[in-house]
Order: C-alpha cells, then structure tokens, then sequence
C-alpha cells in the first residue's frame, strides 16, 4: 500500500524519540518520524554517511549546523549534507520532524569459509 501513515494522526504521545518509522523490509529509504518535548534537544553532532532531509511537522525550535542556528517551523524542509554538523532545540510548542536519508547498510555477521573437513 503506497500510503504509509498520516502524520496528522499520529498519537499525542509526550515521549521523545522515533514515534514512527518505515517498517518495508525491501526498501532503500530509511525514515522516521522525530519527537522532542519543549526545551529538549539533540545536542549538535557530525551526521553519519548519508544526506537527510528534514522536515518539519510540528512545533519549531532551531536547527544547528556549522553555519549557525536557524529557526525552524512547521513546513520548513532542510538539506543536511553528510558528515555535517546538525543538532535540534525544540521550542516552547516542541518539535516534530520527519527525516528522509538513503537506507544504511546494517552490520550483518557472515559465515566464513568452513574449516571443518569431512
């Protein structure tokens, strides 16, 4: 089905944290859906290897980059390019995001080569 969730309709829920994700086992997007009550925040950090788009949902707050602090509300989309700096403040109302990146290969344990002979 092409129409995953209605951010709309999520649940009020105060927690901080993914309050929603993608869960298609065969996708190459990743995408989550970021809550931070007022006041709280994500401290300013280097992203990993992949570009994100953010957008935003809900609330506002300020958005941290290396080229300084910049207002964010509901509508407002941002290019975070990888291994850049970004960090998040949420405001008064918090903040609600929706991220949007290329899926990262996870860690998988392989097997090696059998050494056992018969």
């Amino acid at each position: 089905m092409p129409i995953l969730t209605n951010t709309h309709d999520l649940p009020d829920d105060p927690r901080r944290g993914a309050v929603w994700s993608i869960a298609e086992p065969d996708r190459q997007l990743d995408t989550n859906v970021i809550r931070l009550p007022a006041g709280d925040a994500i401290q300013a950090h280097v992203g990993a290897e992949v570009d994100t788009l953010v957008h935003v949902l809900r609330g506002g707050g300020t958005l941290v980059t290396e080229a300084g602090e910049q207002p964010l509300r509901p509508g407002d989309i941002a290019f975070l390019p990888r291994r850049t700096l970004r960090g998040f403040l949420a405001g008064e109302d918090g903040l609600e995001y929706l991220t949007v990146h290329r899926r990262r290969q996870s860690l998988q344990i392989q097997s090696g080569p059998s050494t056992m002979s018969s």
